[in-house]
């Protein structure tokens, strides 16, 4: 059974939620980005939440799962495999494939609404 901290019926301001201890990046290539979440769902197949990274780059690799984030604040690159650098900012939407390895680069502190989904066997 998954966390629901929040009032599921009212509206509530994600850009501002208290966030929690999530686990930072594992293979961090410059600076000390620290990580904060909010799980809103989660079940068996998908995972629901809010995250936020302070400036720092680091590695990221999606295996047996796609994300599709929605950035709320903050301002960096995530740049894929192929070489293609995909800057974001408030407003934009990212989505990283089941695969997808990338480099974030986050050069101002970044919060992101989150939907991470299971892969089909």
């Amino acid at each position: 059974m998954g966390a629901f901290p929040l009032d599921p019926v009212s509206q509530q301001d994600l850009a501002s939620v208290p966030l929690g201890p999530s686990a930072n990046p594992a293979r961090v290539i410059s600076g000390a980005p620290q990580a904060q979440e909010l799980i809103l769902h989660e079940d068996a197949t998908t995972e629901i939440g809010v995250w936020e990274i302070s400036p720092g780059s680091f590695h990221s690799s999606k295996v047996g799962v796609s994300e599709y984030m929605y950035f709320l604040s903050g301002a960096g690159t995530i740049t894929r495999e192929s070489g293609e650098v995909v800057p974001y900012g408030p407003g934009a939407y990212v989505s990283l494939p089941d695969g997808s390895h990338v480099v974030w680069d986050v050069t101002e502190q970044s919060r992101k609404l989150y939907v991470i989904t299971q892969s089909p066997a």
